[in-house]
């Protein structure tokens, strides 16, 4: 058995309206978070998206969770994100980065404009979420990363371009410029909200990754 650390916050808004998350920091897992509507569905979860990972994968029902830490509330961080951030994660974040713009861009150039404006009648979002389509859900990772994530540490805040395709590759490389320059231990306090250097890599490691998901989902169902 191979214990696993995990990290519990409960009362966000990510998946639901009010819902727990479950984060491994290990490298080899980094930006791998559960969810759910408690902790043991979020850790459930988060053993799922570990398959995803070589270790995981080759670990299978050997994983074991220990909960180390846990916070209440929507936008806290965690003790460990107070961490300065280590260059493997700054190098791991970056390469999910890149992966995954890489197949976000794929999938959106392939598309159609009708295949753009899909949306799935069945699909259940939060209260919060308005990025029913696929092309609001392109539009949501980009403002995530551009608008919310960064701004949210203090980092630059940019304007969002009108095309769609220009505003991916604009976007990312944004992203990698300021993840490639930032100090590895800023905290910023905001609106009872806090942020650190740790807590945004975590977030921009998993968010795109996370939202890839769904975005296969509906580019497969609108070609149907």
């Amino acid at each position: 058995m191979v214990d696993v650390r995990a990290y519990v916050e409960t009362g966000v808004q990510m998946a639901m309206d009010d819902g727990t998350a479950a984060w491994a920091f290990e490298t080899s897992h980094w930006g791998r978070c559960g969810q759910g509507p408690d902790e043991p569905a979020a850790l459930d979860n988060l053993a799922t998206e570990l398959e995803s990972d070589p270790l995981g994968a080759e670990l299978g029902s050997e994983l074991r969770f220990v909960v180390v830490e846990r916070v209440v509330g929507d936008e806290q961080a965690f003790e460990r994100d107070l961490v300065p951030a280590s260059e493997a994660e700054r190098a791991a974040t970056l390469e999910i980065l890149s992966r995954c713009r890489e197949e976000t861009a794929g999938l959106i150039a392939s598309c159609s404009g009708a295949m753009l404006d899909f949306a799935d009648p069945d699909r259940v979002l939060p209260s919060f979420a308005g990025w029913q389509t696929v092309r609001q859900l392109a539009w949501h990772i980009v403002d995530t990363e551009s608008r919310y994530y960064l701004p949210s540490l203090g980092l630059p805040y940019r304007d969002s371009l009108p095309d769609l395709a220009d505003e991916l590759d604009q976007s990312a490389d944004h992203v990698r410029r300021t993840v490639a320059a930032m100090l590895p231990d800023l905290v910023r306090r905001v609106d009872r909200e806090l942020w650190t250097t740790v807590k945004v890599l975590r977030r921009l490691a998993w968010h795109e990754r996370s939202e890839l998901h769904t975005l296969r989902h509906l580019v497969a169902l609108a070609r149907h």
